[in-house]
C-alpha cells in the first residue's frame, strides 16, 4: 500500500475535518468581508437549498445571524454525509478490525461522490470570488512583507522575544513559530513598533 496516497485513519479524519472547517470558515469570512453576499451562495448547488431555507427571514438586522445559521447547516450536512459515506465504506469493504483498514486501497473516511463535486464547486467559487480578489491578493502581499521584515528584525536580537531554551533547539524554527503564533493585529503592531 502506498501510505502517502492512502494515509492513516487519523490523518484521513484530520484532513477532511480541515476541509470542512476551512471551506466554511472561508465562506463566512468572504461574506463578512463583503467579497460576496449570502444570496450569491445559490451559485453553488450545495448551498442553494440551505440559502432558500432562510431566504425569506434574511434582512439587514439579522444578516449576520443568518450567515451563522447557513454555515452551521452547511457544516452539519457535510458531517452527516461524511459519517454516512464512511459507514457505507466500512460495510461494503467488510471492515472489522484496524488491520482491515491497513489493507484499504482507497480513502475510507471520505465524502460521497455528490459532496465531492459540491466541494469542488465551493473551492471554485472561493477561488474566483475571494482568493483571486485584487484586494485580498494585495493584503496577502502586504502580509508577506510584514512577516519577512519581522523575521529579519527578530533574528537580529531573538533573545528579546524568544526564550534561550527555544533558541538553542533551532533558532530559525523558533522565530518562525513565534511569528506564526501571532494574531494579525499583534504582528502589525509589532512590525510598526520595530521597523
Amino acid at each position: 500500500i502506498n501510505f502517502d496516497k492512502y494515509p492513516s485513519l487519523e490523518a484521513q479524519i484530520s484532513s477532511i475535518s480541515d476541509d470542512i472547517a476551512y471551506n466554511n470558515h472561508d465562506i463566512q469570512d468572504g461574506i463578512n468581508a463583503n467579497l460576496f453576499r449570502l444570496d450569491e451562495l445559490v451559485e453553488i448547488n450545495f448551498f442553494r437549498n440551505i440559502y432558500n431555507k432562510y431566504k425569506k427571514k434574511i434582512n439587514n438586522q439579522n444578516y449576520k445571524i443568518a450567515t451563522y445559521q447557513i454555515i452551521r447547516d452547511s457544516i452539519d450536512l457535510m458531517i452527516k454525509d461524511l459519517i454516512k459515506n464512511t459507514k457505507k465504506n466500512i460495510i461494503q469493504n467488510k471492515i472489522k478490525t484496524f488491520k482491515d483498514i491497513g489493507k484499504m486501497s482507497f480513502l475510507l473516511v471520505n465524502f460521497s461522490d455528490k459532496l465531492k463535486n459540491s466541494e469542488k464547486e465551493i473551492k471554485f467559487f472561493l477561488r474566483t470570488k475571494m482568493y483571486n480578489n485584487k484586494n485580498v491578493l494585495d493584503k496577502n502581499d502586504k502580509g508577506k512583507i510584514i512577516i519577512k521584515k519581522l523575521f529579519n528584525k527578530i533574528i537580529q536580537n531573538p533573545k528579546k522575544f524568544i526564550s534561550k531554551d527555544q533558541l538553542m533547539k533551532d533558532k530559525n524554527r523558533s522565530i518562525s513559530d513565534f511569528i506564526s503564533g501571532m494574531t494579525d493585529r499583534y504582528a502589525i503592531k509589532l512590525y510598526n513598533n520595530i521597523k
